[in-house]
């Protein structure tokens, strides 16, 4: 990128005060951080609203959260305009911007003018290519904190191993909640298959297998020689999100959570996805994923 186009850039959102509304997981957290990370260079004064997080979806940023101010209270006070907080949201009411198109929206930033409440999932790589190398660096490191000692000395073993492959099974909510069920869907046993046989064609020989199920993972899916990542080797999930990108190749599932660690891998290393990110099948994610990537 010129030093020019990245000045134009820059430019591009001087005078936007956006407060951007955190929802979802830690994958989902992260796209919108890297969202609000991209706009901030952009010019934009970026606060981030947390009142969405709650119960089994907390904050989950840790320190990448520190960069922004944040909110705690419910956004329709920011909306009536009578939020008091540390800025001045309280001048006038906010207008209300929401991501259209997923996974990438052609015309959010056109849209985000003046004082704007944001909503949106910003689920592509897009949104934040003109920071890339700096989210890659400040959600490495992040992650890597939450790593344990054993976690560690897993992550410098997986580093080392030219054949190792990171394997994600999803499951969770993906099963237990028919909503989740129907929408996203459980990738099949076939389609772990026919990755690890195209992993080994390039020489990939060493599944580790990551997952939330993984007694199913040992019973269903694994060969009795395949390792099964440990407990205690994180102090919370984006742990394991180091420990997947620090392998050699990914294979991953169909959520933002898997999404992260295959682009948080070295660049060029070899990751695989499924061909239908989604149960239907009839949506278009050419935008999610990398051209680089596999699909299968």
């Amino acid at each position: 990128m010129s030093t020019d186009r990245h000045q134009d850039e820059t430019a591009e959102l001087q005078g936007v005060e956006m407060c951007l509304s955190l929802q979802g997981g830690l994958g989902n957290q992260l796209f919108q951080w890297a969202f609000a990370t991209s706009s901030a260079a952009a010019g934009a004064d970026v606060t981030l609203d947390t009142v969405r997080l709650r119960g089994d979806r907390p904050l989950a940023l840790g320190g990448l959260a520190d960069d922004f101010a944040r909110l705690h209270r419910w956004h329709g006070l920011l909306l009536a305009g009578i939020e008091r907080t540390t800025r001045p949201f309280a001048r006038a009411p906010l207008r209300t911007v929401v991501e259209e198109d997923f996974p990438f929206d052609s015309t959010l930033r056109s849209r985000l003018r003046g004082r704007v409440y944001v909503l949106g999932y910003f689920q592509s790589f897009r949104y934040f290519q003109d920071v890339s190398d700096f989210v890659r660096t400040a959600v490495r490191a992040e992650l890597g904190s939450q790593l344990t000692p054993a976690g560690l000395a897993l992550r410098a073993d997986l580093e080392s191993d030219p054949t190792s492959v990171a394997v994600h099974v999803r499951r969770g909510d993906y099963v237990s909640n028919p909503i989740a069920a129907q929408h996203h869907g459980v990738l099949s046993p076939e389609y772990y298959r026919g990755a690890l046989a195209a992993m080994r064609n390039r020489g990939l020989t060493t599944p580790v297998w990551f997952s939330d199920d993984p007694d199913f993972v040992r019973r269903e899916l694994a060969s009795p020689n395949d390792r099964v990542c440990p407990v205690g080797v994180a102090r919370s999930a984006g742990g394991e999100i180091a420990l997947m990108a620090a392998c050699s190749g990914r294979i991953i599932a169909n959520s933002s959570f898997s999404w992260w660690a295959g682009w948080l891998g070295t660049p060029g290393s070899p990751v695989i996805a499924p061909l239908h990110w989604f149960a239907a099948g009839n949506r278009e994610i050419a935008q999610l994923l990398p051209a680089t990537w596999i699909r299968a």
